[in-house]
């Protein structure tokens, strides 16, 4: 029978002689990949606007990871399943980070902190140095706007 697999009347397959450039490839390395993000801090004055392409990041991460007063923010543009509270000490945090990527290789995870984060990453870094850190550009994120009409008490 003609259905019942590859037989003569049917050409052999072959995988293009040039790999295709729309091919996807992770970009993530075996040890995975962290996303640095600054954080605005909650205060008086209008929220800057924030990147999409940041909350995209956001919401793609398996794990977001908030330092300190970081946290309240993050919160608003991630589930709060997904959000781990790092103290604020560089090695008790680095090592946190690194153990959960030793426990999810090839994973990506964000790191939004409202200060220097580069504390935390020179010290993943060097823990893990197959793990890829990447800083994102742009104004990170921004504490939404707490009070959107007036509530003084005049």
């Amino acid at each position: 029978m003609s259905g019942d697999g590859p037989g003569a009347a049917e050409p052999a397959r072959r995988s293009p002689r040039f790999p295709c450039s729309r091919t996807f490839r992770s970009a993530s390395t075996s040890a995975g990949r962290l996303l640095v993000v600054g954080c605005d801090v909650p205060g008086d004055g209008p929220p800057p606007s924030v990147a999409p392409h940041i909350v995209d990041r956001l919401d793609r991460a398996e794990v977001v990871f908030a330092v300190g007063e970081a946290e309240p923010t993050v919160l608003f543009y991630a589930e709060a399943w997904r959000v781990e509270r790092l103290d604020g000490v560089a090695a008790r945090d680095a090592r946190r980070v690194a153990a959960w990527f030793a426990d999810h290789p090839g994973a990506t995870a964000v790191l939004v902190d409202s200060g220097d984060p580069h504390h935390v990453t020179t010290v993943v870094s060097s823990l893990l140095p197959a793990l890829r850190v990447e800083c994102l550009d742009g104004p990170g994120l921004a504490p939404p706007q707490q009070y959107p009409l007036d509530w003084s008490t005049e």
